[in-house]
């Protein structure tokens, strides 16, 4: 069976992505639906049918969406202990993972195809090239511990799928605190003649590379934040990325 998956670019201000994982046998699921007119027009162009929805956190742009769309496709919206999974079929499913950080109760979805984790959805847990912030119930030492653990566990060719389109500024914040990174020069660079939302995602990999809150052994970003503990540093990019 084959699954899909359309990315859906709200043009607000926040500048949300809404994510379909569909599949040929006409099952849709949705994932932090933010427009849910938006979300209805592309399901009827897709000719499937929305059987549950899942949200990443409870902040209202992620599941402004809800309502609606349990009102007209009468589904619901999918609740998970952390042991769950949502099966898409015998070989592939989303893998629910506990973020905690940019709130208290943040989840990421896994996608696992043949054994081998392909996507994360990681709402704002992880944007590419940054990290959410802890400004509305959460706490910036989860979020130090969980950007950590999926360091480690997430495999480098994972592609990276955010809540937000954000990868501009984050780069740009980035090449203000590592100026000598050619990496993110380059990826700016390749900015110039497109919108960032119509790019694809980032890998694990790339991210590396060009996401300051994974290079906190950057001597270069240690010597300008004047810090070099790593829970620290990253403390400290954090509040400098909020004042930025």
């Amino acid at each position: 069976m084959n699954i899909l998956v359309k990315r859906l670019f709200a043009y607000n201000n926040l500048r949300n992505f809404t994510y379909i994982i569909y599949t040929d046998k006409g099952e849709a699921w949705v994932i932090d639906p933010y427009d849910a007119g938006q979300v209805k027009d592309e399901i009827k162009t897709l000719g499937v049918n929305l059987v549950g929805i899942l949200n990443t956190h409870d902040h209202f742009d992620h599941t402004r969406g809800n309502q609606e769309l349990q009102d007209y496709f009468k589904c619901a919206v999918l609740a998970f202990d952390i042991s769950q999974s949502v099966h898409l079929d015998q070989n592939q499913s989303l893998e629910i993972l506990k973020t905690p950080g940019h709130t208290s109760e943040h989840i990421v979805f896994l996608w696992k195809r043949n054994g081998i984790y392909e996507m994360i959805f990681a709402g704002d847990t992880l944007f590419n090239a940054g990290v959410g912030n802890c400004k509305n119930g959460g706490n910036v030492d989860e979020l130090f511990e969980t950007t950590q653990m999926l360091q480690h566990r997430l495999p480098k060719e994972i592609s990276l799928q955010p809540g937000h389109d954000y990868l501009k500024r984050n780069l740009e914040f980035g090449l203000m605190v590592e100026p000598s990174n050619k990496k993110i020069s380059e990826r700016l660079y390749h900015l110039n003649n497109i919108e960032t939302e119509l790019l694809p995602p980032t890998t694990m990999e790339e991210e590396l590379l060009i996401n300051p809150f994974f290079r906190l052994d950057s001597e270069e970003i240690r010597a300008l934040a004047g810090v070099s503990e790593s829970r620290e540093l990253f403390k400290k990019l954090r509040m400098m990325r909020d004042n930025w």
